[in-house]
């Protein structure tokens, strides 16, 4: 029912579907079905795991901070690799789940300007001295916005950053023309899918 209140604001009750309980019906079958047929494969998944998956993580999985981005290479079979530029990264965040504590283990996230909750921040578990990881980061991403001028003194601190930045101003455009040219690749690859 929709209505509308003194201050003009609309007030609306979402109806929920009756289909909803049927969906959640199969929705736990199929996972209780699938649990019970993946048990038998237990002991093959812990012989794979130890013999195959244990010795190539480490070789796959890497988090390094260069002095334009920070990257980010993960996965054993599947495997990704995120380049985050300074300029876009807006915060690193140390995680760290009641398991993850057991083990003495972290998580670090790196969050970035325009992420949305679907596509989520890089993040690495099992990375040792997060903290000074994450210091590390933020010093270089604050040295990369005053390189680049983008201080919040005003004018005034722009003109005197400006005079000791010559030689960033050709590594600020050459970002920008790379980054210019990754969207006008990605726009050709999208209009070739359509």
């Amino acid at each position: 029912m929709n209505t509308r209140s003194n201050d003009g604001l609309a007030r609306l009750e979402a109806e929920l579907d009756p289909k909803t309980t049927n969906y959640i019906f199969w929705w736990v079958l199929f996972f209780f079905t699938v649990v019970v047929i993946s048990i038998p494969l237990i002991p093959f998944m812990i012989i794979v795991y130890f013999a195959w998956y244990r010795p190539r993580y480490k070789d796959f999985h890497s988090l390094k901070l260069t002095e334009k981005s920070v990257e980010i290479n993960r996965g054993v079979v599947f495997r990704s690799q995120t380049i985050l530029p300074l300029d876009r990264i807006t915060d690193v965040s140390i995680n760290q789940g009641p398991l993850m504590r057991r083990y003495g283990i972290y998580g670090i996230t790196v969050e970035t300007a325009g992420q949305t909750q679907t596509q989520g921040a890089a993040n690495m578990v099992g990375v040792m001295n997060p903290y000074d990881f994450r210091d590390a980061v933020m010093k270089n991403v604050e040295l990369s916005k005053t390189a680049s001028g983008a201080t919040e003194g005003g004018p005034a601190s722009a003109q005197v950053a400006s005079q000791y930045r010559a030689p960033t101003d050709v590594m600020a455009s050459d970002q920008s023309l790379e980054l210019l040219a990754e969207i006008r690749d990605i726009l050709q690859r999208m209009e070739q899918k359509r």
